[in-house]
């Protein structure tokens, strides 16, 4: 018979219809939420970090640290790896804090943990000076070994880690006369042939 339907010819396609409006719908839906997120501002907790952290974040630097050796007859080279800003005065803070906090291979640290850096600044003759509160003469162990280290350990770090310093002049509350503690004078610009070898 010509023309003629099948039974139930009519439900599936009214369910056809439906089950396409269904998809359609879950597209539509879909898009929207696309949309959404696309135009939604990210939230402040995943906002990029202030320029001052990410100053924190600077890459590391391999610095040369000096300490006694443990025959207490010269020098120990120490390799560290800290932030390295490749600012002058900013580096050489870094490296002077971690002389402070000592030796982590058992090198003898001259350096009272209480020592303050109060201030440093180069000269345009490549001399940095370096100004340390009056508790690192009243902490430092007793010894002319202990104050030539103090000099030695300073000195060819600093002129180790960074070409442009020449020399280092030590000064004690801003004092640049006297003595750092019996032995050696303040007024003497230190380089880092003078401490080539031991005491």
């Amino acid at each position: 018979m010509t023309g003629a339907r099948r039974p139930g010819g009519r439900g599936r396609e009214r369910r056809l219809g439906w089950l396409g409006w269904l998809g359609i719908g879950v597209i539509a839906l879909v898009l929207v939420v696309i949309v959404w997120l696309l135009r939604t501002p990210v939230p402040s907790s995943f906002a990029p970090e202030p320029e001052e952290k990410r100053e924190e974040l600077a890459p590391l630097g391999a610095y040369e640290l000096f300490f006694g050796d443990t025959r207490a007859v010269g020098l120990q080279r120490e390799v560290r790896y800290l932030p390295r800003r490749h600012d002058l005065e900013e580096d050489a803070r870094t490296a002077i804090a971690a002389l402070i906090e000592g030796s982590l291979e058992g090198g003898i640290s001259p350096w009272p943990t209480t020592a303050t850096l109060e201030d440093l600044f180069v000269s345009t003759m490549g001399t940095l000076y370096v100004n340390f509160d009056g508790g690192l003469r009243a902490a430092a162990p007793a010894g002319d070994y202990i104050e030539w280290l103090l000099a030695a350990s300073l000195t060819r770090t600093l002129c180790t880690n960074f070409p442009e310093i020449r020399g280092v002049r030590l000064l004690i509350d801003g004092e640049s006369g006297g003595w750092l503690i019996r032995r050696l004078p303040l007024d003497a610009t230190l380089t880092a042939p003078m401490f080539m070898e031991g005491p």
